[in-house]
Parts: structure tokens; C-alpha cells; sequence
């Protein structure tokens, strides 16, 4: 079995939009019901003012939607060029996160999550997201960003996997 497919539950959690210039989160992503875990951050074109301009993506979760977020660390992978069917290898990302270049133009981000690692860092973490911030300023960077999820008890339906006030 390949560890980076086969999810049952695909949630959208930022649309793809051009972020260029703005600290942007994604929605969060609720933990309560998920075995396994994924975001697929997808870049389009990126453009910037200096060759050092980069899009740093961080993973941080929360105990409650809105609350203080941390950052954590995380195993990441980045796809090859458009339309080469290509990853490169599994690598673990610090709490600094990883920066995404204009090199990575076109490119996809694989992150993969495991609750129990997550809480692991942050006891009773339930709700994660990715942020994206500027590394000094990005003129353009179109991107979006997809959640997948495993559910921990299989069902008839899905287990809701987006956090809410209520949660």
C-alpha cells in the first residue's frame, strides 16, 4: 500500500486564490474522527521582487478552532515539474515549516498528518490548518489547498472533518 493515497474524505480548505503579499491560513482541519491525514497544498505561478522571496508553509494546530495555534513539524514531499508524474522523497519539515520558491512554480505540497504525533507535540490537539507566509514579500502566489482524510470509524457517511464553532 502506497502511504500517500487512498483517503476517503476530501475537504476544500482555501480556495485557490492569489496570496501574494498576505499571511493566508487555511481552514481548519478537524482531527476528532480522522485515522489518517493529508493537505495538498497546490501552487500555481509564483513570482517574486529577489531570487531569496519565499512562501514558507507551516503546520500548526489548535485545541479549539480560533484558539493559540503551534506550530508543528511535519514529513512533506514535493511533486516534480507539471506533467512529470515525479515526487521527491519523504523529508521532515521543522516548526519553521518549508519554503516554497519561484523554482516551485506549477508544483504540488504533499503533507502528511498523524493525530497521534500531533498530539503527541500539543496534548489534546484537535484542529489543524496550514499558513502560508511571505518570506520577505512575494509579489504573486496562486495556490490552493485540499485536506484529505482516512476516518477512523468507517460508516454509511462521513464524519464531518471541518471545525465549527460548535465543535
Amino acid at each position: 500500500m502506497n502511504p500517500f493515497v487512498g483517503y476517503d474524505n476530501i475537504i476544500p480548505l482555501l480556495a485557490p486564490q492569489d496570496i501574494g503579499g498576505t499571511v493566508t491560513a487555511s481552514s481548519y482541519m478537524d482531527l476528532k474522527y480522522v485515522q489518517r491525514g493529508a493537505f495538498l497544498v497546490a501552487f500555481g505561478a509564483i513570482t517574486s521582487a529577489t531570487a531569496t522571496d519565499t512562501e514558507v508553509v507551516t503546520l500548526e494546530a489548535a485545541t479549539a478552532p480560533g484558539g493559540t495555534e503551534v506550530a508543528m513539524s511535519f514529513r512533506y514531499r514535493v511533486s516534480g515539474a507539471l506533467g512529470a508524474n515525479t515526487w521527491g522523497a519523504v523529508t521532515t519539515a521543522a516548526t519553521t515549516g518549508v519554503a516554497m520558491a519561484e523554482t516551485d512554480d506549477n508544483m504540488l505540497l504533499w503533507i502528511e498528518l498523524d493525530p497521534a504525533e500531533i498530539q503527541a507535540e500539543l496534548a489534546d490537539a484537535r484542529y489543524v490548518r496550514v499558513k502560508l507566509t511571505d518570506t520577505p514579500d512575494m509579489t504573486a502566489c496562486l495556490v490552493g489547498v485540499l485536506g484529505f482524510s482516512s476516518p477512523r470509524y468507517f460508516g454509511t457517511t462521513h464524519k464531518s472533518a471541518t471545525a465549527s464553532a460548535s465543535a
